[in-house]
């Protein structure tokens, strides 16, 4: 029998318990991250910054938790940069920087292409209840996002998935003023 492989089977254990940790911390992190995301678009302020509160929690324990593992929580830190965008838009009419959200570059470009999605709707939203200035003002959050990325060109491997979200973020752009331009004709 080789000595060092009860050595190697508690390391592995422990690494697989790690795992599951992080695991488990960026689903919770992401299902609140979404529920803040319909706060905020409900109007709900108070639920949606009492969600925000508990997200921060999640986050903070995801951090001490998932050093090797940071590719399995990627997802939920995007998550988070999106929620926490899409609050600072809404409710300080301004875009967070990188070191405000304590984010990584990935999560920061990946979550501000996906927030554009969520201005998009608040965008409509203020269209259906007839605030085209509202309206303006996301649009051009939307515009200032997708600007701003334009010139990022990595491969999938640098960069997961960010051509196809800026590729959709394009398309939203160019949907939303069109819906724009018709609500100013009216």
């Amino acid at each position: 029998m080789i000595n060092d492989i009860s050595s190697v089977e508690k390391k592995m254990q422990s690494l697989e318990e790690q795992r599951e940790k992080v695991l488990s911390l960026s689903r919770e992190l992401i299902r609140n991250a979404g529920k803040a995301i319909v706060a905020m678009h409900a109007k709900d302020k108070p639920k949606a910054m009492s969600l925000l509160s508990d997200m921060e929690k999640i986050r903070t324990s995801l951090l001490k938790t998932e050093s090797g593992f940071e590719y399995n929580s990627l997802q939920a830190h995007q998550e988070y940069v999106e929620a926490k965008v899409l609050e600072s838009i809404m409710f300080s009419r301004k875009i967070p920087r990188m070191k405000e959200l304590k984010a990584d570059e990935k999560a920061y470009a990946l979550g501000l292409m996906d927030v554009v999605g969520e201005l998009k709707r608040e965008t409509l939203n203020s269209l259906l209840d007839n605030d085209v200035k509202a309206a303006d003002s996301y649009y051009g959050f939307m515009v200032d996002i997708y600007d701003s990325t334009l010139h990022l060109r990595f491969a999938n491997a640098i960069l997961p998935e960010f051509r196809r979200k800026q590729d959709a973020a394009r398309i939203q752009v160019e949907n939303t003023a069109s819906e724009l331009l018709r609500a100013k004709q009216k």
